[in-house]
């Protein structure tokens, strides 16, 4: 009885598989196939299988060869032992060369230590049946006498459930073995069967979780390769852009500039993109490394916004859109490297600029909330749909892929800069209405 006698096993497995519904109240009759098996074994097939490389990489791919015991398979033999009333039950892993034993309760040692064995075992044959194997007595047939555990083990009865993958190959069996013989009853079957389901299901999941994990990896080593690249190539046209950008100061103080205000200002434009798209290659490239150092200090509120709004009106002129900045008064000082705060103004005014309708006005404020100042970036453009919102801070994403203005980097860098001063930086959204962001920084 389980649980200190206070409930059958019965009642037991029925709580633990409800969905199967299995039939516990049936007579425990013999099985017709146990008086003749029907799984003759075949010596050429298991050569086959012993061999067969996609059911051998299946075998290695549940990453449980020579693995330590487990709570999670034990439970499984335990329970199989108790609910059958066998002596010995394991779960079998069968590579090339020898069986693995996962699990075993009621192994005599050294083999319960070893956990493995080589040469000829019943599992061979429950692999070649690729159905439930029964033998109420190895002793009566020449083909299961011959089987060594019979003579090393004494084992007189056998019961192997093989264990499938989905896609078809017998990477081992579930087992249970008796040292005297015995009819297997049909309980014996489902329940064998369905703890050996168990047993799948938990070496899948583990393969799914690995494979999630190894696609993870993998997506972090070629993303960290693409920023590696990204940001060589960045350092690599800064001198260029700065040569452009000083011959174009130099068109834009000449007498015949404003011949052509609408050039001169595409110019301007294009080098003032390109100039943010190489800091924040160069940037993304420094917060990969570990290396996106702060040189924070003391700083008034008021003086971040209002350098901030000074710095990015022109850019808002040129679009026709009017940049309005409003602090509270007495805004208390903050915690702020300064050159990195009005890296994260400039992405987030850009960025409103980008989706705002000429004609329409940006507003940036500043009031104090607790322990810290909280800044406001606020536009009435056309709004982010709310399945967008949880990916708009990954990096390179953008949801216009067409959208060539700009590299899907911007917010990413922000929300990593306010998260290196100790703040969040956090968006809301409305389509058709607008978006505001806004980000908060210790109050000194």
């Amino acid at each position: 009885m389980l649980s200190g006698g206070a409930r059958s096993s019965k009642d037991f497995l029925n709580d633990q598989f409800p969905a199967r519904s299995l039939n516990l109240n049936r007579m425990s009759a013999p099985l017709p196939s146990q008086t003749e098996p029907r799984a003759v074994f075949d010596a050429q097939v298991w050569e086959r299988l012993r061999r067969d490389s996609k059911r051998l990489d299946a075998v290695r791919r549940t990453g449980l060869l020579d693995s330590p015991p487990e709570p999670t398979f034990d439970r499984l033999t335990r329970l199989a032992a108790k609910l059958v009333d066998v002596p010995a039950t394991f779960i079998s892993l069968v590579d090339k060369d020898r069986d693995f034993y996962k699990s075993c309760f009621g192994f005599p040692e050294p083999l319960a230590s070893t956990r493995q064995m080589e040469g000829g075992t019943f599992c061979h044959h429950a692999l070649v049946a690729g159905e439930p194997l029964l033998i109420p007595d190895t002793t009566a047939d020449p083909k299961f006498r011959d089987v060594p555990t019979v003579q090393s083990l004494g084992v007189r009865a056998y019961a192997g459930i093989p264990l499938m993958t989905g896609d078809g190959h017998a990477i081992g069996s579930f087992c249970a073995i008796d040292f005297k013989p015995r009819q297997w009853s049909t309980r014996d079957v489902e329940v064998l069967s369905e703890l050996a389901q168990s047993a799948m299901r938990e070496i899948m999941l583990r393969e799914a979780v690995a494979e999630a994990e190894e696609q993870a990896r993998l997506a972090r080593e070629a993303t960290l390769s693409r920023e590696r690249v990204l940001a060589a190539v960045a350092h690599d046209l800064r001198t260029p852009l700065n040569l452009v950008k000083l011959g174009t100061q130099f068109v834009a103080e000449d007498l015949h500039a404003s011949e052509n205000p609408e050039m001169l200002g595409r110019m301007q434009n294009a080098i003032e993109s390109m100039d943010r798209l190489i800091a924040d290659l160069l940037d993304v490239s420094r917060i990969e490394g570990d290396n996106l150092t702060l040189k924070a200090k003391p700083w008034k509120a008021q003086t971040l916004l209002e350098d901030a709004i000074s710095a990015l009106r022109p850019l808002a002129n040129r679009q026709e859109i009017q940049l309005i900045g409003e602090g509270a008064q007495n805004l208390p000082m903050v915690m702020a490297d300064y050159e990195r705060i009005l890296r994260v103004f400039s992405n987030l005014i850009v960025n409103a600029v980008k989706f705002s309708k000429a004609g329409s006005e940006i507003r940036v404020t500043a009031e104090r909330r607790n322990d810290t100042v909280c800044f406001s970036v606020i536009d009435h453009g056309v709004g982010i749909p709310a399945e967008n919102l949880e990916r708009l801070f990954d990096r390179f994403w953008q949801g216009d892929k067409n959208d060539l203005r700009g590299s899907g980097l911007g917010l990413a860098i922000a929300r990593e800069i306010i998260q290196a001063h100790g703040g969040t930086l956090e968006v809301s959204s409305t389509v058709c209405k607008g978006s505001t962001f806004h980000f908060d920084l210790p109050i000194v």
